[in-house]
């Protein structure tokens, strides 16, 4: 069991080394050292507390190196394949013209 779990975050990290996955999904800071592994999505220090803020059944938030992953968090994780994926999803209805918040963008409305 620790052999898979290691091998999950070695894939994880992996995956976290894309190019779309170093910028964070939501501000496109670079360098995330955070993901919503339920999301399958890299998010920096300053959107992680926002995703901490919606709750753990919406955004399951948890630090790349130092948080213990469970087999199910790697799953899916790599399952969703990271920010390219989810923002294909995510971002398919967004009105015409929007554009997404930028790294010191105000979290005040």
């Amino acid at each position: 069991m620790i052999g898979k779990c290691l091998i999950g975050k070695t894939k994880v990290k992996d995956l976290l080394l894309q190019k779309d996955n170093r910028f964070c999904v939501d501000c496109n800071a670079p360098n995330p050292k955070w993901v919503s592994a339920n999301i399958g999505v890299s998010v920096c220090l300053k959107c992680c507390g926002v995703h901490r803020s919606i709750g753990s059944q919406i955004s399951k938030v948890l630090f790349v190196t130092l948080d213990e992953w469970s087999s199910d968090e790697i799953d899916a994780m790599i399952e969703v394949g990271g920010n390219s994926s989810a923002n294909y999803i995510y971002e398919a209805y967004f009105p015409k013209g929007y554009t997404k918040p930028g790294p010191d963008a105000s979290h005040k409305q």
